[in-house]
């Protein structure tokens, strides 16, 4: 073959090669760290999101509320109202010069009332229709308004966003996305939670700032708010559904406090509908290890090691009786009970509890039996100084 036949055939593979006619350039898109979705007073939509600028993120600098290396911030929130979130977002994007992207979105932040008076059902029509938003985003209900919740100064983070996702993954609550959301929604016997979260103040602090805290879980009955568990009742209900989650307790033991952290549980239910008495049967295995104690307490005697697991499982079972019950007020089963009735007996459950559910739970027996074990006692068994200084 000819050097000309050569050099003809090179060109003609070249004619067959696809050029890059429907490119995007990263400067051609805004990437959305966080979305947040509230309800205004005239009962429109507010869609708000929070976006990196690029320009002013520079190089890292530790944090300090988001401000990039000009000491400008490196994000901006921008929002826009509507009927529908959808259409508060097109709104949005009509005049904004790039194309905003869902893919790397962690948070979609729910505002109370919008949750209370709208529900979310919404949220998960329009969600899954882009192919670009991930089921596996964190889903959070706020204290107030969602873009209160945006505007945080966190110490510790560039983006409040980072602050909020890094909460909602953290091993002091239950796991949960859009996606655990939607299952819960679609069980039978059924109602979901999720993480609720606002704004407090750094206090004694030389630069105030707003940080985001973790409150408990937001009750939902169906797709509608209507409660919130904090306290000893968030407590009590990722006892009943977690697994490897660290939860402090103090314990007040022979007038004094003790600190444990629980970081091990495991929870078993059984449902039971004999002699047309509805009853559980909760068994909640524990791990634990002591943090802090404030006094001399021997943990070297096997007795007080003993006495300290009694206690903690005495707490552990009023945690999740104040669970249950605030689940009775609310006629909402947060804990997923008519699930395991649904399971065990399904002919029992579709023609007697269904469509009355979750209110038989209001004459229903709880039998909670806990378990706790320390482990740890930690490496002294007295304060280190009191030998020396007679303290």
């Amino acid at each position: 073959m000819t050097a000309i036949s050569r050099i003809g055939l090179a060109v003609a593979a070249l004619l067959l090669l696809a050029g890059c006619w429907d490119r995007t350039e990263i400067n051609d898109v805004a990437f959305i760290l966080s979305t947040g979705i509230d309800l205004e007073k005239d009962g429109s939509v507010r869609y708000t999101v929070m976006l990196p600028l690029p320009g002013s993120m520079g190089g890292a600098t530790g944090g300090g509320g988001g401000t990039g290396g000009g000491g400008g911030k490196s994000y901006y929130l921008d929002s826009e109202t509507g009927k529908t979130y959808r259409e508060a977002q097109s709104k949005m994007q009509r005049r904004m010069a790039r194309r905003m992207v869902l893919a790397h979105r962690r948070t979609v932040l729910i505002g109370e009332d919008f949750a209370r008076d709208q529900g979310v059902m919404g949220v998960f029509d329009a969600t899954p229709r882009s192919p670009e938003s991930r089921m596996t985003t964190y889903f959070i209900v706020t204290e107030g308004k969602s873009y209160d919740l945006l505007q945080a100064t966190p110490q510790f983070e560039r983006f409040p966003s980072e602050a909020i996702r890094e909460l909602a993954k953290s091993k002091m609550v239950i796991d949960m996305n859009l996606k655990d959301f939607a299952l819960a929604l679609t069980l039978p016997g059924s109602d979901p939670v999720a993480i609720h979260m606002g704004v407090r103040e750094s206090q004694q602090s030389l630069k105030t700032s707003k940080e985001v805290q973790i409150l408990g879980y937001s009750q939902f009955k169906k797709d509608k708010l209507v409660g919130t568990l904090e306290g000893r009742a968030a407590a009590g209900l990722t006892w009943l559904k977690a697994g490897s989650i660290n939860i402090g307790a103090t314990l007040l033991a022979k007038d004094q406090y003790i600190n444990v952290r629980v970081f091990d549980t495991e929870s078993r239910i059984k449902a039971n509908v004999g002699d047309d008495q509805l009853s559980f049967d909760i068994a909640v295995s524990t791990k634990a290890k002591i943090v802090e104690s404030g006094d001399y307490y021997d943990f070297s005697q096997p007795g007080k090691v003993t006495e300290i697991e009694e206690l903690l499982s005495a707490y552990i079972k009023k945690s999740i009786e104040e669970t249950l019950k605030q689940m009775v007020d609310k006629e909402t089963d947060s804990a997923q009970l008519g699930n395991y009735i649904w399971q065990a007996y399904p002919q029992h459950w579709a023609n007697t509890y269904e469509k009355v559910w979750p209110k038989p739970l209001k004459s229903a027996k709880f039998n909670i039996q806990v378990n706790s074990i320390l482990t740890e006692t930690g490496l002294i068994y007295d304060n280190i100084i009191k030998s020396e200084t007679g303290l």
